[in-house]
Order: structure tokens, then sequence, then C-alpha cells
């Protein structure tokens, strides 16, 4: 059986480095996984997040100057590999996707509201795939102290009267979207499972690996 599990939370939560960590661990599971009933150890499948790949491909200045068709496309390449996955007929998967449905916060963070018209085929596709949710959550303040040198790097690209208004833009966009996605979250009809991302690295990975293990184990929804 096919497991789809989402990886979120707000900015520099640590959302990538816990699926890397993941991928390079995950054998360490199998003792988990066999206390909670299941046999065999299912393969991990790291997703590439459709997310970064638009901000990377054109959006070189971060997700403040994404524009609505750009978020619109984020969501149908979602949609189009999650139907790709559910075509397919290889079993004992368990595919890790980084944002996903919370995609649509992200959105609305920025002024563009695709939860009416996109919750649906997120859910729908997240449910046939037995999905669920490891939440990461930080505060505002760390989530901005974590990622403002990004940030700062980016200033180079503005003229320097413009730059502490680029700066003020970033953090009312880290500022919005922290209680959207925790909105989503609540939301969800799926397992879900939050972590407090602001424990020290070790505690999390052992909190992550504990939740993946939960997640996989559990009966599949009917």
């Amino acid at each position: 059986m096919k497991r789809f599990v989402v990886i979120a939370g707000p900015q520099a939560a640590g959302k990538t480095t816990v699926i890397s960590v993941l991928g390079e661990q995950y054998e360490n599971l199998s003792p988990l996984i066999a206390a909670l009933g299941q046999r065999d150890l299912p393969f991990l499948f790291p997703l590439q997040e459709n997310r970064q790949i638009m901000i990377h491909k054109n959006v070189i200045l971060g997700a403040i100057f994404m524009t609505k068709e750009q978020e619109i496309e984020v969501v149908r390449w979602d949609i189009n590999r999650m139907d790709l996955i559910l075509g397919q007929e290889y079993d004992n998967l368990v595919y890790l996707d980084e944002c996903n449905i919370f995609t649509i916060a992200h959105a609305k963070a920025h002024g563009f509201d695709c939860v009416k018209m996109y919750w649906q085929n997120y859910m729908d596709r997240l449910e046939s795939l037995h999905a669920g949710v490891i939440f990461l959550d930080i505060p505002l303040q760390l989530s901005w102290e974590r990622r403002k040198h990004r940030y700062q790097q980016r200033l180079v690209c503005f003229a320097e009267k413009e730059r502490a208004r680029i700066m003020g833009e970033y953090y009312e966009y880290l500022k919005k979207l922290r209680p959207l996605l925790l909105e989503i979250y609540e939301r969800l009809n799926i397992p879900k499972i939050i972590i407090d991302a602001s424990l020290p690295k070790t505690t999390v990975m052992q909190k992550v690996s504990k939740a993946l293990a939960e997640l996989v184990s559990s009966p599949a929804r009917k």
C-alpha cells in the first residue's frame, strides 16, 4: 500500500533538513515500525517540493513576488503529481512531500485565496493516498531569526532606498503565514502530528522519526 506523508510548517522550521535526515537514516526506523505491527519496512521516496521548484525557476527573490498564475501552477503540479502516484502500481512505498496542500496557505499569505477552489482537489487525493501530516511548528520570531539572513542576501537586487521596505514585506509575509498554516492543519481530517521544532535538533528528529513510524503503521482509512 502507498503512503503519503506531508512535512509542513513555517519558514525555517527545518522541513527540508528533516526530509534529508530521514532519507539518510530511514533504516533506523525499522524497529519502530516493526514494534507498531508492520513487518516490512516500506521504501522511502522523498519528493522535491513543487513550490520550491517554481520559486527557484522563476522567482529568485522569494515567494512574496509570486503571481497568482504561479501559485496556481504550483497547485496544479501538486495535483498532477499525486495523480501520477495514484496511477502507479508500485506498493509498499512511503512518499515524503514538503508543503503540498499547505501551499494554499502560502498563496493566501500574499493575497491569493485558493482554499475554496482547490481544497477538495487536494483532500480527495490525500485521502486516496492514505496520507498523514507531520507539522513542524516554530514561533514567528524564531522563523524570522533563522530566515532573515537569506532575505538580506536578496537585498542586493534592490536599490538601497527600497531595502527596508522589502525586508518589512518579508517579515509581514512570515507574520501572516504561520496562522494560515495552522488553520490548514486544524482543518485537515487525516492523521496528523504537530511537533515543536524549536526544541534541540536531536529531539526534533526523534519525535519526527516516531511520528513517521506511527503514520506509516497506522491502518488504512476506508
